[in-house]
């Protein structure tokens, strides 16, 4: 996730937790012979079939052509942050915020980003910003509880992790599930953080060793879903 939204958690999780919608504010023609839809599109589907450097550079192409998409600036960001390229994902997601500053996606997107970078005032202006524009994405709202782990604040970080997982319900997830399962590990509350984990096997967590590792400690969370869910 809402496949759309990004874990870019971490980005990523994010995002990678992130996939992209059609913007409604472009040329009005039929769709079906629109080269504003159809280059777009073609690059949305052949993402993660291709070598990133052949996305990026067939999205530098369209935008050259389509700078006012800000779907594709946000799929920018999104294949800045699968290669680490945090400050190129960040000036993409600013571009897409730009075009279209009621989008709650693109707020999300940038505030994991920052959140990855440990950026933790800038996360949480961006990721709390999504949520004021009704965003209602387990995956912000998990990012969200990731922030409080790093400005150590238990309470709102829980409260955060039992909002992602009330709507477990709707889009049960192996990230999702892995996620919580982290945050309960880095409170120290084993019992609860062993439940998601073994929840996030069943719906098919990838890796689970390498989760494991994550839980650990010897794994960073955001390398983890990067390496393992570039394209949620």
């Amino acid at each position: 996730m809402q496949s759309s939204r990004l874990v870019y958690c971490f980005f990523c999780l994010l995002l990678l937790f992130i996939g992209c919608r059609q913007k409604t504010d472009s040329p009005s023609t039929d769709p079906a012979q629109n080269p504003y839809y159809q280059l777009y599109n073609q690059i949305y589907i052949n993402r993660g079939q291709v070598p990133a450097d052949t996305t990026k550079i067939k999205l530098q192409q369209y935008l050259k052509q389509f700078p006012e998409n800000a779907d594709a600036w946000m799929l920018a960001g999104n294949e800045a942050y699968v290669q680490a390229d945090f400050n190129l994902a960040i000036i993409n997601y600013r571009y897409a915020i730009a075009r279209q500053p009621g989008q709650s996606l693109y707020y999300s997107a940038l505030g994991a980003v920052y959140n990855v970078q440990n950026e933790v005032d800038s996360a949480k202006k961006y990721l709390l910003k999504a949520i004021s524009l009704g965003d209602t994405s387990a995956y912000t709202y998990l990012n969200t509880a990731l922030l409080y782990i790093k400005v150590n604040d238990k309470a709102k970080s829980l409260a955060w992790a039992d909002s992602t997982a009330a709507r477990m319900t709707q889009t049960p997830s192996p990230v999702l599930s892995g996620g919580i399962s982290f945050i309960y590990s880095k409170w120290g509350e084993e019992e609860n953080s062993e439940k998601w984990f073994e929840k996030a096997v069943q719906l098919g967590l990838k890796d689970t060793f390498a989760f494991r590792q994550v839980l650990s400690g010897n794994k960073q969370l955001e390398v983890y879903y990067r390496e393992t869910y570039p394209y949620l």
